[in-house]
């Protein structure tokens, strides 16, 4: 028994020691690990400060040379798989890095780019200098010379894999593999060869499928000109990293599918504009929507959003009109279902600045009207729908271009069922369950409302509208908000996506207003030119216009609160819970506040009733009837108090005069009968609806 005792222990024994020497080996092999996924990750950055990163990287190479000594000392025949599993860990610590919740964007400051980029800019400096040396060299004509712009992370860059605003993307989706892109984007290219630098890449709404700039894996980026409300999407670290100058950034390139310029423009008081459909090469731009897809551009001025324009827009055709023919304001886009006071506002002053510069060539108009008339498909459709006209659009956006995102990105999240924001993840289910034949059925209606749309700005119309319903809303909504304003927003955006129209927003702002307003010019296909060329006409006059404009109908709508009302309104909640004696204290000062109140003595006379001061009641009425004679609560209310007091003959006095004002008050007639019975004044047979 002993023997077999000693046998256990010892067998015991033999397993903690094997155990205590495994902990050991996995703690030098965590080590190694942990040192081998470090040296990875600063060979992949460049970023870390014990690793200077000199010319010749001798102090990398012996960084990673004695690792892998160790490496292999630790687990010989298995220098790959470690190798791999560092890398898998630089990757993770990275991303981990990139990905920052909103709270902390709060505390996110201009120094460290406000949220705005996904890449240090040397990285891409050093891939964009590297690969057009040869070309900027050899051209002479440079017109973007020194002009700094950043790059919308939908680009392609060589060697770079394009994250399309989605850690799953970039892990399993991006082109080129490992390597990368095998070239640059062609209008990255472009511009590159035009003197421009690039000098960063911006972060994005995940899949651009969201137009308010909240990332659920990278946050959102801070909007510079309102540090509360979102900065738009999807182009979103584009347009915050344009209106801050991120280092020195005059503009922005981004791509505009349903909004995604036109919206962060609005919202970050820059200049912005969606290009025509085709216009631009897409060529190394990661698809969305392909028949919506556009490529973009913000800018600090309209001079430079004009000088890139010249630089990637085509020479329009020799026969198209170089200025507008005629301004067209759309009453349906204004409407007040659709926009708040600032956009409204933002017309207006559109409408002002026109009288100056164009006073016979501007119109209003109904677009939904004409598309009744000229559009018969389009007709049949809103028949029956309580959509209309805009929002039948909308509608149809929304469907087209969700069948478009499926169709192009549905095999990709189906087989790697990636993780991705709970938004975002339900406009991808959404997409995958729309019936074909009713997006063959739409496809038929849009040629037909492009046509009309055509008609109208043939000879070289222009669209007047608000870019947005009205300014940014605030950060961190809710779900079911961020969703109604989406809808709003796509109402006024989904003229241009639907018909592959050039639209460009310019920036509004009032003093002292918290948030840009955007006023947007729309022009027929392959306007672009013509139409920047309109917004640099419009613009002097219509930015001076603005704030007054808006300062005038915010006081309009909003009139300062008259002397005693906040003291008036303390009175009224004291009254409901049955503080009467405060009550009449609150109505006290408001009066003495002002004093040709009837309503704030008529309310006292109320609480002294309420208290017994039948005598108080009774003064305060009559002082109130002083001030209007025509006030029916005052009388009604001194004829309690007389009531009260046994004086019936004036109090029925009182109340036949509130009938005379106001002749079908059940109140005061019932009251009347009653005073007429007390003092035997009523008729035999006489009732309440004899009155």
């Amino acid at each position: 028994m002993r023997a077999h005792g000693s046998t256990e222990r010892d067998r015991g024994s033999r397993r903690r020691r094997r155990a205590r020497a495994r902990r050991r080996r996995f703690a030098r092999f965590r080590h190694v690990l942990t040192r081998a996924s470090r040296v990875v990750d600063k060979v992949t950055t460049g970023t870390h400060r014990d690793i200077p990163m000199d010319p010749s990287g001798r102090h990398i190479q012996r960084d990673i040379a004695t690792t892998m000594g160790r490496v292999a000392g630790v687990a010989r025949g298995a220098v790959a798989a470690i190798v791999a599993l560092a890398i898998e860990l630089a990757r993770r610590r990275r991303s981990k890095r990139a990905t920052t919740t909103t709270t902390t964007m709060e505390k996110t400051t201009e120094a460290d780019e406000l949220g705005a980029f996904v890449e240090a800019a040397e990285d891409l400096s050093e891939r964009l200098t590297t690969t057009t040396t040869t070309t900027t060299t050899t051209t002479t004509h440079r017109p973007l010379k020194n002009v700094k712009f950043v790059v919308k992370d939908i680009f392609d860059i060589e060697g770079r894999r394009c994250g399309f605003g989605s850690p799953a993307f970039k892990r399993t989706g991006g082109k080129g593999g490992t390597a990368g892109a095998k070239r640059h984007a062609r209008c990255v290219r472009t511009l590159l060869e035009a003197g421009a630098s690039a000098v960063g890449m911006t972060t994005m709404d995940e899949l651009a499928y969201a137009i308010n700039g909240e990332n659920a894996h990278y946050g959102t980026p801070i909007n510079p000109r309102a540090r509360a409300l979102v900065p738009g999407g999807s182009s979103s670290g584009s347009a915050v990293a344009c209106a801050a100058a991120l280092r020195g950034c005059e503009f922005a390139l981004g791509t505009d599918t349903g909004g995604s310029v036109r919206v962060p423009a609005s919202y970050c008081g820059v200049y912005g504009i969606r290009t025509s459909h085709g216009s631009v090469s897409m060529r190394g731009v990661q698809a969305l929507a392909p028949s919506f897809d556009t490529v973009g551009w913000f800018a600090r001025s309209i001079d430079v959003l004009q000088r890139v324009g010249d630089v990637l827009l085509p020479e329009p055709d020799k026969h198209a009109p170089t200025e507008p023919s005629r301004w067209l304001l759309l009453e349906d886009a204004v409407s007040a279902k659709r926009s708040t006071p600032h956009s409204q506002c933002a017309a207006v002053a559109a409408v002002t600045a026109l009288h100056e510069i164009a006073p016979a060539d501007f119109k209003r108009m109904n677009l939904t009207e004409h598309l009744l008339v000229g559009c018969p498909k389009f007709r049949s459709l809103v028949n029956g729908r309580e959509d209309y006209g805009l929002d039948c659009l909308r509608e149809m956006v929304r469907v087209l271009m969700g069948a478009e995102i499926w169709e192009n990105l549905g095999k990709w999240y189906t087989e790697e069922k990636p993780k991705l924001g709970a938004a975002v993840k339900a406009r991808m289910e959404a997409a995958s369950k729309l019936d074909a034949d009713e997006v063959e059925r739409l496809k038929e209606v849009r040629e037909e409302v492009r046509e009309e749309v055509d008609r109208i700005l043939d000879g070289g119309a222009i669209f007047i509208l608000p870019t947005t319903p009205g300014k940014a809303p605030k950060r961190g909504q809710s779900d079911q908000a961020t969703e109604s304003w989406r809808r709003k927003c796509f109402e006024l955006l989904c003229i241009a996506s639907l018909c592959g129209l050039p639209q460009v927003s310019i920036p509004l702002e009032a003093p002292n207003i918290e948030g840009p307003q955007g006023l947007s010019l729309i022009a027929g296909y392959q306007m672009d030119k013509m139409l920047i060329g309109a917004a640099r006409q419009i613009v002097p006059a219509l930015v001076e216009a603005y704030p007054d404009i808006l300062e005038a109908e915010l006081e309009r709508l909003n009139p300062p609160e008259a002397p005693g009302e906040s003291e008036k309104t303390k009175g009224n909640e004291a009254l409901k819970q049955g503080k009467y004696q405060d009550a009449i204290e609150y109505y006290s000062v408001a009066i003495g506040k002002n004093p040709k109140s009837k309503i704030f003595v008529a309310n006292r006379a109320m609480a002294h009733l309420k208290l017994g001061n039948y005598q108080l009641a009774e003064d305060d009425c009559t002082e109130a009837i002083k001030l209007d004679a025509r006030y029916v609560k005052a009388y009604l209310r001194r004829a309690a108090a007389r009531s009260v007091a046994g004086n019936y003959l004036e109090a029925l006095m009182d109340y036949e005069e509130a009938l005379r004002f106001e002749p079908n008050n059940s109140d005061a007639k019932r009251e009347v009968y009653r005073m007429k019975k007390i003092i035997g004044m009523a008729d035999p047979g006489m009732d309440v609806g004899d009155m």
